[in-house]
């Protein structure tokens, strides 16, 4: 049998795990992958997909090795008698694509990473580290993958003539140490608060650019159906945002609140929401406390009412809406708000708030910038004294650490000064992995405030979504604040370990503390209950 190459010993590494976590999952063998996966346990197939993807990192890395060498034995100057050209194909891109099946972008987007992670020549012939060594070492040791290592790349070069190369090389570690965390939509939004730390000046222009882009297109097609078709800026589309997310966060929680052991009230949830909300005072109207939509469809509001009547949730009612549907119909009643003569209102926009944020300095100076709340792109510093002279904005001023806020036990409920500063910290949902906006959470307490006695402080509440209230709620997972960062502890069935796993955490916050250090919290539970409530 022929040595085995060193460059391939991690690669049969994976092999070896992926096909040893196939025959320890399967119960009952056969010839058939499909019957095999089938016979498997949800432990078992948990532990194959991951070794699986372990093994398509490291193929993928050599891929892109072997992309950056076709590309190099291709070149332009070498005319008919380049590999490519020699196969058939008047581009590399147009050969790898061709190998693999797939689209040309995906071949570009492979020898775009393969170039910038390849090790380099001097005239000397000396052999030098990769551009990019920290995203190369990250690629080849199967921590990264190639669309986010394209990601980082991409952005290093654009940004590289702007930026000295101190803060690119403490970029690049940053971004390959949290994009396996993150994952490429993660990174996107770190990416986009980096380049306007880097490039200051940049931002300006930037939001001129975008602003000029703005359009809206509405027509009826030939089914009958009304379309939109929209591109907004941040200033221009943040409040559509924030109004349209709003409704919907509150109608998924009161579709929760609906299900058997949720007992609270709708009202109670909605003036515990971060900014998807319904206040509390409008609680008087069982037909419209929690739910924003009726105001405009009495068949809805009188099934609501009975519902309410009842104590019990009807199934007949219960959410069958997609999000994208639920956007649709939040829109329409935004729509329905600005033209109604009578001037009804709907209650989940009274906690519907746009929030620029803005550090001290940057609000002194006029320069840097800000950021709005649910909206990825940065804004100029200029731009945000502006918009704090608008109607429904609120602007946060911060500090270094950001401001801390207290209450005691003397309310239940967690005001909207500390819902805005738990969505300074946590970003949106703070479990890990959730990409649900702020409007679509609630604030929650960690430690239940009747079973025992929990406070209402930042230590002691957490941005949710519905979907993941519910999960913890269930399942029995726990919650530290540990760092400045929501820590979520499995249970033993889902992790006989308990390992601590980072909640998210606010894209500019992400940026502030990457050096500081992250602390992983001990099994010791100072400020955790097993299952996060709202109660």
């Amino acid at each position: 049998m022929p040595e085995i190459p060193a460059a391939l010993g991690e690669l049969l590494a994976e092999v070896d795990a992926f096909v040893g976590a196939w025959g320890d999952a399967v119960t009952l063998a056969s010839s058939d992958p499909a019957a095999d996966v089938l016979s498997m346990t949800d432990a078992g197939l948990l532990a194959v997909t991951e070794a699986l993807a372990g093994l398509s990192k490291r193929v993928d890395a050599l891929t892109v090795r072997c992309a950056a060498g076709l590309t190099r034995r291709s070149p332009s100057e070498a005319g008919n008698d380049g590999l490519a050209r020699r196969t058939g194909h008047s581009t590399p891109a147009g050969l790898i694509a061709t190998m693999k099946g797939g689209r040309y972008s995906e071949a570009v987007k492979l020898i775009a990473v393969g170039e910038a992670t390849e090790p380099r020549a001097a005239f000397t012939g000396e052999r030098l580290p990769p551009r990019f060594a920290h995203v190369a070492a990250g690629v080849g040791a199967g921590r990264l993958g190639v669309e986010a290592a394209a990601v980082i790349t991409a952005f290093l070069t654009r940004v590289s003539v702007r930026a000295s190369a101190d803060d690119l090389a403490w970029s690049e570690a940053m971004l390959v140490e949290r994009g396996p965390v993150v994952g490429v939509d993660g990174l996107n939004r770190l990416i986009k608060q980096l380049e306007a730390r880097l490039d200051p000046d940049g931002v300006r222009p930037r939001e001129d650019e975008l602003h000029g882009q703005r359009s809206l297109r509405i027509w009826e097609d030939s089914a009958g159906m009304i379309n939109l078709r929209g591109r907004f800026d941040p200033v221009t589309g943040a409040p559509i945002k924030v109004a349209v997310e709003s409704l919907v966060g509150a109608e998924l929680h009161r579709a929760r609140d609906a299900r058997p052991g949720f007992g609270e009230t709708a009202a109670a949830v909605g003036a515990d929401a971060a900014g998807g909300a319904v206040d509390a005072a409008l609680a008087g109207d069982p037909a419209r406390a929690g739910d924003p939509a009726l105001a405009g469809d009495p068949a809805r509001a009188g099934a609501s009412r009975a519902a309410g009547a009842s104590g019990a949730a009807d199934a007949a009612f219960a959410e069958q809406r997609s999000i994208d549907q639920m956007n649709a119909d939040a829109l329409a009643d935004v729509a329905r708000l600005a033209i109604s003569s009578a001037g009804a209102s709907l209650p989940a926009l009274g906690f519907a708030t746009v929030v620029a944020r803005i550090d001290h300095d940057s609000l002194l100076t006029g320069r840097g910038h800000a950021t709005i709340d649910g909206i990825d792109q940065p804004v100029s510093a200029t731009t945000a004294r502006q918009l704090a002279a608008s109607a429904g904005v609120i602007p946060m001023v911060c500090g270094g650490e950001g401001e801390v806020l207290d209450l005691g036990r003397g309310k239940r409920l967690f005001t909207k000064a500390q819902r805005l500063a738990l969505a300074e910290r946590d970003g949106g949902c703070a479990h890990p992995g959730c990409r649900r906006p702020i409007a679509h959470t609630q604030a929650h307490h960690i430690r239940w405030w009747k079973r025992h006695h929990g406070p209402t402080d930042l230590e002691n509440g957490v941005l949710l979504c519905a979907f993941h209230h519910g999960l913890l709620h269930r399942n029995g997972w726990s919650i530290e604040i540990r760092d400045n960062r929501a820590w979520f502890i499995p249970p033993p069935h889902i992790d006989p370990e308990q390992r601590p796993r980072a909640g998210n955490r606010s894209p500019h916050l992400e940026i502030r503390h990457a050096h500081d250090g992250q602390v992983v919290p001990s099994s010791s539970r100072s400020r955790s209950a097993s299952g996060a409530s709202a109660a």
